[in-house]
């Protein structure tokens, strides 16, 4: 129990060390609102699309019953999300923050934290399945939230879902997902390119995570009400991970999946979300602030629901 705990503390301090660097060159006035958002445009347009070519064009195809393990997660992401909207409708959040509440609701960090916490407790196998969900959350999940964001800014719902597979981020992870399937791979010179700009997009979304932080209200817009943000982080901490617990049981998914989706669905908020907030200037700050809280708070949830699977 101890070094399962310790292994969760050493893969998320890294996170917290890099937004504290954020939040210090923010406080010594050394980047400001503008250079947030010079570097979050970077992870937008080229440091995310990057990882998710690279990493998700090396998965493989899945068989038929991880094919319905993969889309009983998929259910339990969509379920989540539709569930925050209800809830944002009965306690009367505006747009933003019913939208911007549900994508963190549903978007994990499975990539740059699930997956490697998820190795340490069941083997390195489990990188062969959990690649899957990574692409889900980056497909589906992700283009449910952009969809809801350009919704919450004002356009209609066939063209923000239109709009939604025209981002970047997702444009990326169906190009890689597709790759997979198809067993394609980038010409070589093309994929080093891929791979070097890959491991940029995860740092630097935390520096500039760190510098919203850091900032003054009045510099980065009105603070955020807690209410959508607390609620974020209980249905994405507790009740997420407990759906998927019970609806991918119900599947003939392998035993290794069923655990490793459990885990992946208990991560924190996704950085991904600041930065598609940020983006699309809805919730930015709501955003910001439940990235930092669920990932706090995962330390500890984290390693209690990493502890119950193993046992």
């Amino acid at each position: 129990m101890i070094a399962l705990t310790l292994e969760v503390l050493a893969r998320a301090l890294p996170f917290f060390l890099l937004v504290g660097a954020g939040v210090t060159l923010a406080r010594l006035m050394l980047l400001d609102g503008r250079m947030a958002q010079g570097l979050s445009a970077y992870v937008y347009w080229i440091g995310f699309p990057a990882l998710l070519v690279h990493s998700l064009s090396r998965m493989g195809r899945p068989d038929h019953d991880l094919t319905l393990g993969l889309a009983a997660y998929a259910a339990c992401l969509a379920a989540i999300m539709a569930l925050m909207i209800g809830v944002g409708l009965a306690l009367r959040w505006n747009r933003g923050e019913r939208a911007g509440a549900a994508m963190a609701a549903g978007v994990g960090n499975s990539a740059f934290l699930g997956l490697p916490v998820a190795a340490a407790v069941f083997g390195p196998e489990v990188a062969r399945v959990g690649a899957g969900m990574v692409a889900i959350d980056f497909v589906l999940a992700t283009a449910l939230g952009v969809a809801l964001l350009g919704w919450a800014g004002g356009r209609s719902v066939w063209r923000s879902t239109m709009q939604a597979f025209r981002n970047p981020i997702v444009a990326a992870a169906l190009f890689g997902t597709a790759l997979a399937l198809l067993g394609l791979q980038l010409p070589g010179v093309l994929d080093r390119a891929v791979g070097a700009a890959a491991p940029s997009g995860s740092p630097v979304a935390l520096v500039a995570l760190g510098v919203v932080l850091g900032l003054p209200a009045e510099a980065d817009g009105a603070p955020p009400r807690w209410s959508p943000v607390a609620v974020a982080a209980i249905a994405k901490l507790l009740v997420l991970p407990v759906l998927v617990w019970f609806v991918v049981g119900l599947t003939p998914a392998p035993a290794t999946f069923h655990l490793a989706a459990t885990l992946l669905a208990a991560t924190p908020t996704a950085v991904n979300v600041f930065i598609q907030t940020r983006a699309y200037g809805v919730f930015a700050r709501g955003g910001a602030r439940t990235v930092a809280l669920t990932t706090a708070i995962a330390c500890v949830t984290l390693s209690a629901v990493a502890v119950w699977l193993k046992a």
